[in-house]
């Protein structure tokens, strides 16, 4: 089996944040999933932090905020690139914390997913998993003062 070094999947988060939101600190993950039984026979994924990971594995790419600064942080928008390795797990990125939007152009613009085109050999057609570049989170409300928290997406290595 062939293994990737992270390196080359570790990607930077983009943020899109107003200059008076300057206390807020974005830290990137970038976990593998890992399938153990428990005692009654069940399978329990947990992710844990990835060091190399193989065709086929499931990736979780965390982003961690926290609002150190003495002001609410409004308006916010988080960004990350989906890397050309990685095929997005649909729905996967959804949370009530924020509006999800998606891009296939690298990240010139957003739509929701159920909008999100491209063009294919001329023809007009539904964006797949794998045509998407980038996942943006729109904050529907101000991350208070000391907030932390976190967005995700998962996605499988090709």
């Amino acid at each position: 089996m062939i293994k990737h070094s992270l390196f080359a999947f570790g990607v930077a988060a983009a943020m899109a944040l107003p200059a008076y939101a300057s206390g807020l600190l974005a830290t990137q993950t970038v976990e593998v999933a890992q399938i153990e039984i428990d005692e009654s026979g069940d399978e329990v994924k947990t992710f844990i932090e990835a060091t190399e990971i193989a065709p086929g594995d499931e990736v979780r790419y965390r982003l961690s905020y926290d609002n150190q600064g003495e002001n609410d942080a409004v308006a916010v928008k988080l960004v990350m690139p989906v890397p050309v390795e990685i095929n997005y797990i649909e729905g996967s990125a959804a949370t009530e914390l924020a509006s999800v939007a998606f891009s296939v152009d690298n990240g010139e613009s957003f739509v929701d997913r159920g909008s999100l085109r491209v063009q294919s050999d001329g023809e007009d057609r539904v964006a797949t998993s794998e045509d998407i570049t980038h996942i943006k989170w729109t904050f529907t409300e101000a991350i208070e003062s000391g907030e932390t928290g976190q967005v995700s997406f998962r996605g499988v290595l090709q």
